[in-house]
C-alpha cells in the first residue's frame, strides 16, 4: 500500500506538469510567434526532469543502499511535493520575464531528482517483502502508480477545463493541481513513516557492511546490467509519452480537438494500462518477466506501425482504440519492470543500480520523446513518429533478449561451476569418457538387432578388443585416481583398455547400450589396479540424447570390492553353517530315537527277564513265560515302528493317517505300560465322557504322545506317598468339532519359571533326562492340527491337555457328546 500510494502521489505531481506543458506552459512560459515552437519549448522543460532523474537515482540510490529504503522514500516524496507546490506559485513570463521559465526549469529539475529515487525505492519496498512466487505481483504496485497518478492529474485538469473558461484556466486554473499536491504528499509521508525496512535489505547488511560508494561498484562491477536495464526501459518511456503527452498536444493543436474531449479519451484509455500491468505481472510470476517484456516490445513496434493511420484518422473512436491498445501494451513493458530490473543487481547495490539504469533509460526514451515526436510530426509527419516509436521498441527488445541470453549463460556457468565442484570434491569416483571414436566405429553395426549384435561381438572378440582402445578417460576426479591405484590424473587419462582384465564384458555392454539407444548402462565390472590386483566396481555410464555429445560422457564407479569379499565370506560361512546344521540334525534325530526307543527296549528287557524266570521255575510255568514273551514281542514291534516313523519324518515321507479312536489308543498304551504302572504303584483313573472320540491320525505317533505323557506323570509322582499316586486320564468334547484329552498327575507340579520353556527342545528338569520328549509330542500333535498345553492344577499336580479335531464322520454326533461331557 505504501508503495502504491507514494508512487501515485509522485506520478500525479510529475504528470500534472506533462499535462500542463501540453496545454498551457507553452504560451505562459515560452511565448513564441509559432504555437508549435511554444509547444517544443514546453516539452523541452518537461525533458529537464529526465536529465535530473539519473542524478536523483544516484543520490537516493546511494542512501537507499547505505541507510535503508524507508528514509530515502520519505525524502524523495518530500522533495517532489515541495517542487510541485512551488510550481503552482510561479509567476508567468508576462510577469517575470526570463526568470519565470528559469524557475520553472529549476523546479522541474527538482521533480526529476525526486522521481529518480521514488520509482526504484517503491519497487524495492514491495519486491523485497514479496513471498515466493509473488515477486512480480508485489512489484507491480510501483508501476501502477503511473496510471493512477495520470488519472488523478488528468481528471483534475478535465474538471478544471470543463468548469473554467480558457481565460480563467490560463490565468489561475492551471495552478490548482500543483497546489493540491501538498496535502497528498503529506498523506504519503505519514504512511511511509510507519514503514519498516525490507527483509532482503536486513539480510544483506547482516551478512556484510553496505558498500561505501554503491555507484562506483555499479559502474565497476555491473556495467553490463546497467546498459541492459537502461535500454530495456526505453520502450516503456517512449511509448507512454508518445501516447499521452505527445498525443494530447497533437490532438488539441494539430487535430483541433478540445482539451476536455481529448482528456476524456486518454482517461478512458489509461484504464487499459492499469489492466495491462496487472495481467502482465500475473503472467510474469507464472512464466518469466523477460518473456512478458519481450511481448510488450513487440506490441510497441506494432503500435509504432499503426500510429500514423490511427492517430491521424480524425476519428476520436479510432484514436481511442489506438490509445487503448498502446496503453495496454504499455502495461506489458512497464508492469514486469519492477520484478525484472532490480533482479539484475545484488541487494547491496540494488537501489543504486536500478535507479541509474531506470533513469538513464528515462533520458533516452522519455526526455527526448515529446520533443523528437513533435519535431518529427512537424517536419516529416506521423509516419516518422511511428518509425521512431518502433525503433525504441526494437532497442528494448534487443536489450531484453541480450539479458535473457546473459542470464542463461550465467546460469550455465554457475551450473558448470557447481558440476566441476561436485565432480572434483566428490568421494565417489566420477569421470568423463570420450565415446565419439567408438560411435564412428560402430556405424556399420548400429542397425543390427540386439541379439544379432551380441552374437557378432561374441564371435569377433578382436572387434571388442579394438573398440576398447577407443574408449578414453578425458577427465577424472581424485577418487577415480585413488580407485585405480594411480598417483596422478595424467596416469589415468587415456584408453580404458589398460584397466580391463582379460575377457572383460564392460566394453561389450557399452557397445550394446549405445547401439540399442539405452539411456544408461549399469553393471558390475572388474578393473585392474595393478597386474594381479583387481578392484570390483559398479560401473554406471549415462548416454546423452544428443549423439554429437559422445565426446564427453559422464560415468561413475562405486567400489564394491569389500562388499563382494564380504559376500563371498558370507557364502562360505553359510555353507559351513549348513554342514553344522546337518550334523546337528543327525544329532537331534539320534537323540529322538534314543529317547523314544529307550522305553520299549527297557520293557522288552524286563519281559525277557520275566520269561527266563518262568522257564527256570520248577516246574516251568509255560503259560506265564508265553505271556512275557508276547509282551516282549509287542514292545519290540513298537520300537521298530518308532524307528520307522522317525526315518519317514527325516525323509519327508507322508504320514499314514487313519481314523483312530483315542480311547483305544489310551487302552493300548496302558497295556504296554502295565509293568511300569505296577512298579510305580500308580492307580489310573479314566473318564471318557465322549462316546466316539475318533480322530484322523497316525496310530503309532499318537501312542508315542500318550505314552510320553503317562511316563512323565509316573516320574512326577515318584516322590509322593503311595496312597496319593493317582493318574487321571479324561476325554471330553470341547467344541462341535474338537475333542480334549487330559492327563493329570498328583505330583509336585511344574515350577512357574519352567512353564514357558517346558516344550523347548533339550529342556529338562530330570538329571537323567534329555529334554526332547515333550518337544516331540508338541510337534506331533500340532502336525495333526491340534494343540498341546500344560498347566498346574489348583489342587496340586500338573495337567497336560491335548485338543484335536475330530474326523469328519464323527462331527455330526458332537452336539450330543458335548452335552454329555458338560
Amino acid at each position: 500500500m505504501s508503495s502504491l500510494v507514494g508512487t501515485s502521489v509522485e506520478f500525479y505531481d510529475f504528470y500534472i506538469y506533462a499535462t500542463a506543458a501540453s496545454l498551457v506552459f507553452g504560451p505562459l512560459f515560452f511565448p513564441a510567434s509559432v504555437s508549435s515552437m511554444e509547444l517544443i519549448g514546453a516539452y523541452a522543460s518537461f525533458g529537464i526532469a529526465f536529465i535530473a532523474r539519473p542524478l536523483g537515482g544516484a543520490v537516493f540510490g546511494h542512501f537507499g543502499d547505505r541507510v535503508g529504503r524507508k528514509a530515502t522514500l520519505v525524502a524523495s516524496l518530500l522533495l517532489m511535493g515541495a517542487s510541485t507546490a512551488a510550481i503552482g506559485l510561479l509567476p508567468t513570463y508576462a510577469v517575470a520575464g526570463w526568470l519565470a521559465p528559469a524557475l520553472l526549469c529549476l523546479l522541474r529539475f527538482g521533480q526529476g531528482l525526486a522521481l529518480g529515487g521514488e520509482w526504484t525505492g517503491a519497487a524495492l519496498l514491495a519486491l523485497e517483502n514479496a513471498p515466493k512466487g509473488w515477486r512480480a505481483r508485489y512489484a507491480m504496485f510501483a508501476p501502477l502508480g503511473a496510471p493512477i497518478g495520470f488519472l488523478l492529474a488528468n481528471s483534475l485538469f478535465l474538471i478544471l477545463t470543463l468548469t473554467l473558461s480558457p481565460e480563467q484556466f490560463a490565468d489561475w486554473g492551471w495552478r490548482v493541481p500543483f497546489l493540491l499536491s501538498a496535502p497528498l504528499v503529506w498523506m504519503g509521508i505519514w504512511i511511509r513513516f510507519n514503514l519498516v525496512e525490507t527483509r532482503d535489505f536486513h539480510a544483506a547488511i547482516s551478512k556484510s557492511k553496505p558498500s561505501r560508494v554503491p555507484l562506483l561498484d555499479i559502474f565497476r562491477l555491473h556495467m553490463d546490467q546497467v546498459i541492459s536495464g537502461a535500454f530495456g526501459v526505453v520502450a516503456c518511456f517512449s511509448l507512454y509519452y508518445v501516447v499521452t503527452a505527445f498525443a494530447l498536444g497533437y490532438g488539441t493543436s494539430e487535430l483541433g480537438y478540445t482539451r476536455s474531449s481529448f482528456l476524456m479519451v486518454e482517461l478512458g484509455a489509461i484504464l487499459f494500462m492499469a489492466a495491462g500491468i496487472v495481467v502482465a505481472s500475473w503472467l510474469s510470476d507464472r512464466i518469466d518477466p523477460e518473456r512478458i517484456l519481450i511481448f510488450g516490445c513487440v506490441g510497441t513496434i506494432i503500435s509504432g506501425v499503426v500510429l500514423a493511420p490511427m492517430l491521424g484518422s480524425g476519428s476520436l473512436v479510432v484514436i481511442f482504440i489506438y490509445l487503448a491498445f498502446s496503453l495496454w501494451v504499455m502495461g506489458f513493458v512497464n508492469g514486469p519492470l519492477g520484478a525484472w530490473l532490480p533482479g539484475l543487481f545484488p541487494t547491496r547495490v540494488r537501489y543504486s543500480g536500478t535507479s541509474v539504469a531506470f533513469n538513464i533509460g528515462g533520458i533516452i526514451g522519455g526526455a527526448l520523446t515529446p520533443v523528437v515526436s513533435q519535431a518529427l510530426s512537424q517536419y516529416s509527419g506521423l509516419v516518422a513518429v511511428g518509425f521512431y516509436l518502433a525503433i525504441t521498441g526494437g532497442l528494448s527488445l534487443i536489450a531484453f533478449d541480450a539479458s535473457a541470453r546473459r542470464k542463461a549463460l550465467g546460469a550455465l556457468a554457475q551450473s558448470e561451476i557447481r558440476y566441476r565442484s561436485i565432480f572434483a570434491q566428490n568421494h565417489v569416483s566420477l569421470c568423463e569418457v570420450d565415446l565419439s571414436m567408438l560411435w564412428k566405429r560402430l556405424e556399420a553395426v548400429r542397425a543390427y538387432p540386439p541379439a544379432a549384435l551380441r552374437a557378432y561381438l561374441d564371435a569377433t572378440p578382436e572387434f571388442v578388443n579394438q573398440s576398447s582402445r577407443l574408449v578414453k578417460f578425458v577427465d577424472v576426479n581424485d577418487a577415480t585416481v585413488l580407485l585405480l591405484g594411480r598417483e596422478s590424473e595424467q596416469e589415468v587419462l587415456g584408453s580404458i583398455d589398460r584397466f580391463l582384465p582379460a575377457h572383460s564384458e564392460l566394453v561389450e555392454a557399452i557397445i550394446l547400450g549405445m547401439c540399442s539407444g539405452d539411456d544408461r548402462v549399469e553393471m558390475e565390472a572388474r578393473l585392474l589396479r595393478s597386474p594381479g590386483n583387481e578392484v570390483i566396481v559398479i560401473f554406471v555410464i549415462a548416454f546423452p540424447e544428443d549423439k554429437d555429445a559422445f565426446d564427453r560422457v559422464a560415468c561413475a564407479m562405486i567400489d564394491v570390492t569389500q562388499r563382494e569379499q564380504a559376500k563371498e565370506a558370507l557364502m562360505a560361512a553359510q555353507d559351513e553353517l549348513a554342514r553344522v546344521g546337518r550334523v546337528a540334525t543327525v544329532g537331534a534325530i539320534s537323540a529322538s530315537i534314543a529317547h523314544e526307543v529307550n522305553q520299549p527296549i527297557g520293557a522288552v528287557v524286563m519281559s525277557a527277564q520275566a520269561c527266563m524266570r518262568w522257564l527256570q521255575a520248577n516246574p516251568p510255568d509255560i503259560k506265564a513265560a508265553s505271556t512275557a514273551a508276547e509282551r516282549a514281542i509287542k514292545h519290540s514291534m513298537r520300537a521298530s515302528e518308532i524307528i520307522q516313523r522317525t526315518r519317514e519324518q527325516v525323509r519327508g515321507t507322508k504320514r499314514r493317517l487313519e481314523s483312530v479312536d483315542l480311547r483305544n489308543i489310551v487302552t493300548e498304551v496302558l497295556g504296554l505300560l502295565d509293568r511300569e504302572l505296577i512298579t510305580a504303584s500308580t492307580r489310573v483313573i479314566t473318564d471318557f465322557s465322549i462316546s466316539d472320540p475318533v480322530v484322523l491320525a497316525d496310530r503309532v505317533e499318537m501312542q508315542q504322545v500318550v505314552a510320553n505323557l503317562i511316563t512323565n506323570g509316573l516320574h512326577a509322582m515318584g516322590g509322593m506317598p503311595v496312597d496319593q499316586r493317582d493318574l487321571s486320564i479324561s476325554m471330553a468334547a470341547v467344541e462341535p468339532d474338537m475333542v480334549r484329552l487330559q492327563v493329570r498327575d498328583h505330583g509336585t507340579g511344574i515350577a512357574p519359571e519352567n512353564l514357558a520353556k517346558l516344550f523347548n527342545p533339550f529342556f529338562t528338569t530330570k538329571n537323567e533326562g534329555m529334554g526332547i520328549g515333550l518337544a516331540i509330542c508338541k510337534t506331533i500333535v500340532e502336525s495333526h492340527g491340534g494343540s498341546l498345553t500344560a498347566r498346574n492344577h489348583d489342587d496340586g499336580g500338573a495337567i497336560f491337555e491335548i485338543v484335536m479335531p475330530l474326523s469328519v464322520e464323527e462331527q455330526q454326533d458332537l452336539p450330543q457328546a458335548a452335552a454329555q461331557g458338560a
